[in-house]
């Protein structure tokens, strides 16, 4: 990037904040903007409290709608602009030892962010990249994802495959929201797709992580797509990593679209992919694929299934009972392709 050659990246090595006072009053912050450089409103800033923060400040329009990540002595929030339709993304570090990891974990965002070609990828870029930090600094194991973590990714590339066949890279990529603690996966319009992988031989059940997942509220179509796998032998044949896929895949979309490559790598990242990792050792083999239109009926649990102060709710399905509801994987294709021309 352009932007990170230039001198004022290089004295961005310094300490942003030493020169920032604290505000005098509790409800003002003492801001410096990131540089002319910068294309979007990243500030550095400083509270009442002496507390180090970066903020993206941005157009509700380009505000996300999505779980925020919770870092290890990094607090996360967003909060209105009194007297205008603007938002603030603040990432404020709450411990003072992790003062160097912070000032990192500022200057990965925003080198991320930096290429982005609208506000709302910024935003988008800029929470996925905190979601990548949010699995590095969550500590534990030597940083791979597991295989049960490698399948489910697996299972969602796998769709994201798909919508490489029917939609632009950008508009394929973009969809992707699972990596951001999304409810849904996938959300092309209002058209939503919840991805699952099971092991071929296991119980034929899938877990539900939350009451929102298989809830329709504010979707014309969602789809539950089923990817079946199981680990292989090294030399089986069709067997394939996940570093493979990844590779595959965000080889397919630089060819037609770069920023869209980057936003892969980007939510690659959020999902807790590293390119450095070895999994070589873990090899995956793709059994049929399985595809259901939720709807009247179909067995789930959602927010108006029980009163509310529920919360957090964890269940299975039993995919003998959704056998009513499956339909012929291609239809994902056709319904987009349909929604794609108006029909």
């Amino acid at each position: 990037m352009n932007w990170m050659t230039t001198k004022w990246w290089a004295a961005m090595s310094d300490d942003p904040w030493k020169d920032l006072t604290p505000p005098s009053s509790a409800d003002a912050l003492n801001a410096r903007r990131v540089g002319a450089e910068m294309p979007w409103g990243f500030f550095w800033a400083r509270g009442i409290d002496r507390r180090c923060l970066l903020l993206l400040r941005h157009a509700e329009d380009a505000s996300p709608k999505l779980r925020l990540p919770h870092l290890k002595g990094i607090e996360t929030a967003l909060t209105d602009v009194d007297g205008d339709r603007n938002r603030t993304l603040v990432l404020r570090l709450l411990d003072s030892a992790q003062r160097d990891i912070f000032h990192r974990l500022c200057l990965d965002i925003m080198a991320s962010a930096a290429g982005a070609e609208t506000e709302t990828d910024a935003v988008a870029i800029a929470l996925a990249r905190t979601w990548r930090w949010h699995h590095l600094l969550r500590g534990g194991g030597d940083g791979r994802l597991s295989p049960e973590e490698q399948k489910g990714l697996i299972g969602e590339l796998l769709v994201l495959d798909q919508l490489l066949r029917s939609l632009s890279a950008r508009d394929a990529v973009s969809s992707w929201r699972g990596p951001l603690g999304a409810p849904k996966d996938f959300e092309v319009g209002r058209l939503s797709v919840e991805a699952k992988a099971r092991r071929g031989a296991a119980t034929p059940y899938i877990a539900i992580s939350s009451e929102h997942q298989l809830d329709v509220t504010g979707v014309d179509t969602l789809f539950l797509h089923v990817a079946e796998l199981d680990q292989a032998q090294s030399d089986a044949p069709g067997g394939f990593t996940l570093s493979e896929i990844a590779r595959r895949l965000h080889s397919a979309i630089g060819i037609t679209d770069q920023l869209a490559a980057d936003l892969f790598e980007t939510l690659l990242s959020a999902a807790g992919f590293d390119w450095e990792d070895d999994y070589s050792d873990v090899k995956w083999i793709q059994g049929p694929d399985r595809l259901y239109r939720v709807g009247d009926g179909f067995p789930c649990i959602t927010p108006a299934s029980f009163p509310g102060g529920v919360l957090n709710v964890r269940y299975s399905v039993s995919l003998f009972e959704c056998e009513p509801f499956r339909v012929p994987v291609d239809v994902l294709a056709a319904t987009l392709e349909g929604a794609s021309h108006g029909d």
